[in-house]
């Protein structure tokens, strides 16, 4: 363990005041979301920030269950301009599966602000920390589930100019909603940031179990330092980046390809985390996509998947066929859209898809239903085994568009891939040329959620008659998976028939909307 003697906690502190004029605050830095150093505040970032990075956690810091330093890293959204959501993965030692000695815990925080600052009265923020686990979706009921962090809390902020200078003054308390709770009581905290130098700040708190002290500093608009000492004992600190929809909004807008046929290269990156004899289970791909135009409304997509590298075994190790399919999308009456695709999906299936589409001339509101037949089309030992189509899966659901957030509200009742039934509410924005969104849902009744972005590439020769190019969107999401359950009954699953569609962007052909 790294402590510090008295002598050594003096200098500390003199090195912390002696810099106590280059500082400014950025966020709650050991959790990952917005706050001070190890407490929250009810500061929020500028709507559409997106922040990710890493901290080193000192034993002294981290719950009972480590004896050991460890380490974190997260990523953070602030979503709408009063809510927060955070995911964070915290390493931890063990005995795991073929001789595994580190895994994973992982972790959701959220933060709602019901008043913003004003001139005369402080911003308040109630939020969480690692509320929910596995076994357990209710956060009032004690469980011998792995919510190390978790803890409940409402606090206040008010910020003091004094000539240029900002003085941050933050007072709240955790809820002790169950006996086990970390943190308990009363916290608060002083920030400083200088009118000479305000990306600098210097921080002292009570976390309700010691003072700590510390300093951060944001660098080129994007990157973000901090250190600071825990309890006067030892020494925590980390980097994070930080964009907002404004620095990622100067691509240019998406323009439909004017030709006939294109080669679409689309990267492949899966990770999955709840492996017991790896930290994460990658495979990494390219699928090149040949997409030719047949006739108005039809279109040929025959795609391959080219594995780079994986350290997971079965089909993810070959060379296979992607997504294979003839579609043919057309208008029935005026609003009315259908879609037909037939062909090799997403997903390991083969069959039918047909989709009907209702969309309101201000495409404010759409209604819709799906319905699909397949049987699996899979790799076992590099050959491809196909059976019956069998499998009914269906889709009712209704979108609405908020113009004025750049909002999409999609609710949706399915009967999912392998006859269970459920309900998926997905809430999505566009930041720029970026698309973030996050999802809840019930299948075979049990829950999940999780969340999904889509990142805009770079597009060029838009009007030739062939090209070569990316897609336009790079898309992930990611599901928590609630249980064991979960995954052994395969709940919940679905494919998509085109490579360019996931939980970010549609593939609604002609009455997709536009950039």
């Amino acid at each position: 363990m790294f402590t510090l003697n008295r002598y050594m906690r003096l200098r500390v502190v003199f090195f912390v005041y002696t810099v106590f004029f280059f500082t400014s605050v950025f966020g709650q830095y050991t959790m990952g979301t917005t706050g001070l150093l190890n407490i929250p505040s009810a500061d929020m970032q500028k709507e559409g920030t997106f922040m990710f990075g890493g901290n080193f956690l000192p034993k002294d810091l981290t719950p009972d269950e480590w004896n050991y330093n460890t380490g974190n890293y997260f990523i953070n959204l602030t979503f709408l301009p009063f809510v927060e959501l955070g995911y964070r993965m915290t390493l931890f030692k063990g005995n795991f599966k073929d001789g595994q000695k580190w895994q994973q815990d992982r972790s959701v925080s959220v933060r709602l602000r019901p008043l913003k600052e004003g001139k005369y009265w402080p911003s308040i923020v109630v939020g969480s920390n690692d509320l929910f686990t596995t076994n357990s979706l209710n956060p009032l009921k004690p469980t011998s589930g792995n919510r190390y962090f978790s803890s409940m809390y409402g606090v206040a902020t008010k910020h003091i100019l004094w000539g240029e200078n900002d003085f941050g003054l933050t007072i709240g308390g955790y809820i002790p909603f169950y006996k086990t709770v970390e943190y308990k009581g009363v916290f608060g905290g002083i920030s400083f940031s200088p009118s000479f130098y305000r990306p600098l700040s210097v921080i002292a708190e009570y976390d309700t179990k010691g003072l700590n002290v510390g300093l951060t500093v944001d660098l080129f608009k994007c990157i973000n330092l901090y250190t600071f000492c825990y309890n006067m004992k030892t020494i925590s600190g980390g980097i994070r980046l930080h964009f907002t929809g404004d620095m990622l909004a100067k691509a240019k807008p998406l323009v439909p390809f004017e030709g006939r046929a294109q080669v679409v290269v689309y990267p492949q990156l899966s990770l999955v985390n709840s492996w017991m004899d790896k930290l994460y289970g990658v495979s990494v791909n390219l699928a090149p996509a040949l997409q030719v135009k047949l006739w108005k409304g039809g279109e040929f997509t025959g795609q391959v998947i080219l594995p780079l590298w994986t350290n997971l075994d079965g089909p993810s190790e070959y060379i296979r066929a992607g997504v294979i399919t003839v579609s043919h999308e057309m208008e029935i009456l005026s609003g009315f859209h259908g879609r037909l695709t037939v062909g090799n999906f997403t997903n390991y299936r083969m069959g039918a898809d047909l989709r009907l589409r209702y969309i309101l001339p201000n495409g404010r509101w759409m209604w819709g239903i799906r319905g699909g037949l397949t049987g699996a089309s899979t790799f076992n030992h590099g050959k491809w085994q196909l059976s019956k189509w069998k499998r009914v899966s269906a889709e009712v659901m209704t979108k609405f568009n908020i113009p004025s957030w750049n909002m999409d509200i999609k609710l949706a009742g399915h009967r999912f891939l392998f006859g269970d039934y459920g309900a998926r509410i997905d809430c999505r924005r566009r930041f720029g040329q970026t698309i973030a969104g996050v999802y809840a849902m019930i299948a075979g009744g049990k829950a999940n959620g999780g969340f999904h972005f889509a990142v805009r590439l770079p597009q060029w020769w838009s009007k030739k008659k062939f090209r070569i190019a990316l897609p336009d969107y790079y898309q992930m999401e990611y599901s928590a998976q609630t249980g064991n359950e979960y995954f052994k009954r395969r709940l919940g699953e679905t494919y998509q028939t085109h490579p360019g569609e996931g939980g970010s962007v549609d593939y609604d052909g002609a009455w997709m909307v536009a950039d």
